[in-house]
């Protein structure tokens, strides 16, 4: 039987989880935009889209990875 806390365990996860995405996408996503706007480079949105997708889950991957390392030694 699930517990209260296994249930709040796993929404702290989840929500970990997609701030990692997000974040990491939208920074990722950012920075490539001003270097573009500063270099006078005409991107389409599918170009910032799929950044915004590769980087985040490049970030969820490592961070994933990162605390199994730390779970496992």
């Amino acid at each position: 039987m699930l517990s209260s806390a296994d249930l709040h365990l796993e929404r702290a996860l989840l929500i970990a989880a997609l701030m990692i995405f997000f974040g990491a996408g939208f920074f990722c996503m950012l920075l490539v935009f001003i270097i573009n706007s500063i270099q006078k480079k005409q991107k389409n949105a599918r170009y910032y889209f799929f950044l915004f997708l590769v980087s985040g889950t490049i970030a969820l991957s490592l961070g994933a990875f990162y605390f199994s390392m730390m779970l496992i030694s």
